[in-house]
C-alpha cells in the first residue's frame, strides 16, 4: 500500500482542488472585473489559479493506473469495466444537472435535442467535460497498452511530450494574423489535448527525483503559482506572456506545473520521502476510500455548491474570502460524506 499511497493522496488533492476552484471562481472573476472588493478578488485568484494543475494531474493519475501493462486485463475486460463505469456516469450526471438547472434557471430548458447538444459540447455544467476526457482516453487505452509493453520509458516520455505539445501549439499565435490555431471541444475530441498528460502519467510513474532537486521542484511550483495568479486577466501582464503562456489548462506553464506537482508527490510521499509519515496504514485507512471516491466527489460537488448558493445557505456566489474558505470546507465535507455513503448502495455506486 505504502508504495502507491502517493496516488491516493494525489487523487484527493486534485479533487479538492477542483472543488476549491469552483467555490472561488465567481469571486475571482468578479475581482478581475472590478465588481467586488479587491482583497477578496485577489485572495480568490490566489486560491484558484495555482490549482490549474488539477485536471492535467487527474488525467496523469488515470494514466498511471490504466496504462500499466502488468495490470491490464485485456481489451474486452478493460473496456467492460471502464466503459461500464464511465458511460452511466456521463449519462446520469448530465441528466442530473439538466434537470436541476431546468428547475432553477428559467429558460434553460429548450427540449431534449438542445440538452443533448449542450452535453456533447460541455455546456450543461462546467466540469462534466472531464468525464468525456476519461471516457475517450479509456477507449484509446487498448491501442496504447501493447505499444507501451513493447517499448521503453524513453519512448513513453517522447510520445507524452509530443502529444502534450498539441494543445500548447494549438493556442500559440501561429495562425493567420497571429491568431491561435485553436483546439476543438466536443465529446469525441476532448481527450486529444490530454493524451500527453495520460501518457506522461505512466511514463513518469516510479521516477524518483533526487532529494537535492526537491527544493528546486518546490521553487518551480511556487514561482509558477505566483505567475499564474498575477497574470490572469491582468492588463499589466505583457502581451507576449498572455499569448505564449497564458493562465489556462493548455498553457506550457501549466504543463510544467502539473509535471512538477506529480513528481513532487512521488518524491515526498514515497517510502523514505519527507512526507512518508502520511502514508502509514492508519492514515491511508482514511485516505484510500476518499481516493477511490474521487469520481463521485468530482461529479457531485458542483450540485452541492449550486444548492448551497441558490438557497443562500452558504452565501451568494460572489462573497468575501472568509465565506469562500468556509464554503469550500462545507461543500467538500458534505459532498465527500454523501459520496462515501452512496458508494455503499450497489446501484448508486455505479455512478460514484
Amino acid at each position: 500500500m505504502r508504495g502507491t499511497a502517493w496516488i491516493s493522496w494525489l487523487r484527493c488533492l486534485a479533487v479538492y482542488g477542483v472543488v476549491l476552484i469552483h467555490t472561488v471562481g465567481a469571486t475571482a472573476t468578479a475581482g478581475a472585473q472590478g465588481r467586488t472588493d479587491p482583497v477578496d478578488g485577489w485572495v480568490a485568484r490566489a486560491l484558484d489559479l495555482p490549482l490549474l494543475w488539477v485536471v492535467p494531474v487527474f488525467v496523469m493519475v488515470s494514466g498511471t493506473l490504466a496504462l500499466d501493462p502488468a495490470r491490464y486485463p485485456g481489451a474486452g475486460e478493460f473496456l467492460r469495466r471502464r466503459v461500464g463505469r464511465l458511460l452511466p456516469a456521463v449519462v446520469v450526471w448530465n441528466l442530473v444537472y439538466v434537470i436541476y438547472l431546468s428547475l432553477t434557471r428559467p429558460g434553460s430548458w429548450a427540449g431534449p435535442v438542445d440538452a443533448l447538444r449542450r452535453a456533447l459540447v460541455g455546456q450543461v455544467a462546467p466540469h462534466l467535460y472531464f468525464l468525456w476526457i476519461v471516457l475517450g482516453l479509456s477507449l484509446l487505452t487498448p491501442l496504447l497498452v501493447p505499444w507501451l509493453a513493447a517499448t521503453s520509458r524513453r519512448a513513453w516520455l517522447l510520445a507524452g511530450v509530443a502529444a502534450y505539445a498539441v494543445p500548447i501549439l494549438s493556442l500559440w499565435p501561429l495562425g493567420a494574423g497571429g491568431a491561435p490555431v485553436g483546439v476543438t471541444h466536443a465529446a469525441w475530441t476532448w481527450w486529444l489535448p490530454y493524451l500527453g498528460a495520460y501518457l506522461l502519467g505512466w511514463a513518469l510513474r516510479g521516477v524518483r527525483v533526487p532529494g537535492a532537486l526537491v527544493p528546486v521542484l518546490v521553487l518551480v511550483v511556487v514561482a509558477l503559482s505566483v505567475l499564474l495568479t498575477w497574470q490572469w486577466e491582468n492588463p499589466a501582464a505583457p502581451t507576449w506572456l498572455q499569448e505564449w503562456a497564458g493562465a489556462h489548462y493548455y498553457s506550457p506553464s501549466v504543463a510544467v506545473l502539473s509535471v512538477a506537482v506529480y513528481l513532487l508527490a512521488q518524491a515526498l510521499l514515497a517510502p523514505g520521502g519527507a512526507l512518508s509519515a502520511l502514508t502509514s496504514d492508519r492514515v491511508m485507512a482514511a485516505v484510500d476510500p476518499v481516493g477511490r471516491a474521487t469520481l463521485g466527489i468530482f461529479a457531485l460537488h458542483f450540485l452541492v455548491l449550486l444548492v448551497a448558493t441558490d438557497t443562500g445557505v452558504l452565501g451568494p456566489p460572489v462573497a468575501p474570502w472568509p465565506v469562500l474558505v468556509a464554503r469550500f470546507a462545507v461543500v467538500a465535507a458534505v459532498t465527500t460524506g454523501l459520496v462515501l455513503v452512496g458508494r455503499r448502495v450497489p446501484v448508486v455506486r455505479r455512478v460514484l
